[in-house]
């Protein structure tokens, strides 16, 4: 890259000065800052040839490189150069409440021609490390550190937690739903192949009410006429029938138009989660149904209600796990770091490929010794306690391993 400066018959102007930044032929100026700790002026190109592109899984890498510039001699500046302007001696800090202690040191890093940071936190009661890990050092922003971030990530976990504990748990958030119940308020309209299904409240009642088979021109879905079908004295009664049948999520579906979906289904929210939780925790459910489970929870999702109280357990050790709708089968972690198999008795790991993701099966002897690997399938399946599971990609990277069917 050269640098053209500005002369009285040639005048250049930039957003840092008087020249002008003029990258080598193929290269384009891609990002520029001033470095927050030294005031040099980074500057960024990248390769427009799109051919020399590297093509990975989930994204492409664009060829940059990266220039450190000195705007009072507006001149580039060679690794020993710009090292003059920072330290790359191990630096200790402790927390202020001498729990924790980083060791930070600054490092050149020739691949990048560039530098970068790496860093351990240690627990300072236990005397084990927490985390560990590398950074890019030239910024525009006042870098946080590792310890910084932790401390960061604490306080957020800790706020988090404060603001759920004060939601109310499931049980409370139905009573509150019931208080507000007024007569003549409808909760919720569904229907099947041969009947529509209204019910509200009346009199203190929850009446249930059919109308008849669902009109397939939704403009008539208002005109539907109601007629008494049953009285119940509470929702627990209402839920206790409707339930008759195991599958009624699969069965009925709820009409969501034209004003026939009511807030006041939420009074219906606790027995909706409490039903599919148990689901969940017996596995009584296949992947083809659980687009029904979820359309249900939907219907009842709320912020007025703790998120912990949606939950799931590992299909294989049957502890309970983190919620996740979009893997309802997935195994915990210590059974994720159990020795898993193929068919012929090869043991199995399965890794992404490269930090954009991808799907990589490496085949070990009982030894572990690589027989072979695999980036060409986004699906494996595998044996873990002699029973059988599959293995893919996850939707934001890493692996997921769930029970197959």
């Amino acid at each position: 890259m050269e640098i053209i400066k500005s002369t009285p018959t040639e005048p250049k102007k930039c957003e840092y000065g008087d020249f002008e930044l003029k990258p080598e032929d193929g290269w384009k100026v891609s990002q520029t800052f001033i470095d927050y700790d030294s005031k040099l002026l980074i500057v960024s190109v990248s390769l427009l040839d799109k051919s020399k592109w590297i093509k990975g899984y989930g994204g492409t890498i664009i060829p940059t490189k990266e220039y450190k510039i000195d705007l009072a001699t507006l001149s580039i500046l060679t690794p020993l150069e710009w090292q003059r302007y920072f330290s790359y001696d191990s630096v200790e800090i402790i927390s202020e409440d001498k729990r924790y202690k980083l060791i930070s040191k600054r490092v050149f890093e020739p691949e990048r021609n560039s530098d970068g940071f790496t860093e351990e936190l240690y627990d300072l009661n236990s005397g084990k490390l927490i985390s560990s890990g590398s950074s890019i050092a030239f910024a525009k922003n006042k870098r946080e550190n590792l310890l910084d971030s932790f401390l960061r990530s604490v306080k957020e976990k800790e706020d988090q937690k404060r603001i759920l504990e004060a939601k109310p748990t499931l049980e409370q958030f139905y009573f509150e739903q019931i208080n507000k119940l007024k007569d003549y308020d409808e909760i919720l309209c569904y229907y099947d192949p041969e009947s529509v299904f209204q019910l509200s409240y009346v009199g203190r009642k929850y009446i249930l009410s059919s109308g008849g088979q669902l009109p397939s021109d939704y403009t008539q879905w208002k005109s539907i006429k109601f007629d008494f079908v049953k009285s119940y004295d509470s929702v627990d009664d209402f839920w206790s029938d409707f339930i008759r049948d195991e599958k009624w999520y699969v069965r009925f579906k709820y009409l969501n138009a034209h004003g026939r979906l009511s807030s006041k289904v939420l009074v219906l929210a606790k027995h909706i989660i409490s039903f599919f939780n148990e689901l969940r925790r017996e596995h009584k459910f296949t992947y083809s149904e659980y687009d029904k489970i979820n359309n249900w929870s939907n219907l009842v999702a709320s912020e007025g209600f703790r998120k912990t109280e949606l939950k799931q357990w590992c299909s294989n050790c049957f502890k309970e796990v983190y919620y996740n709708v979009r893997y309802p089968k997935y195994i915990c972690s210590d059974c994720m770091s159990k020795d898993k198999f193929d068919s012929r008795g090869n043991l199995l790991e399965f890794s992404n490929v490269d930090i954009t993701g991808g799907f990589r099966i490496t085949y070990m002897d009982s030894e572990g010794s690589i027989i072979r690997e695999d980036e060409t399938e986004g699906y494996c399946e595998c044996l873990i306690d002699n029973k059988l599971f599959f293995a893919k990609e996850a939707k934001f990277g890493g692996i997921v391993i769930q029970k197959k069917e």
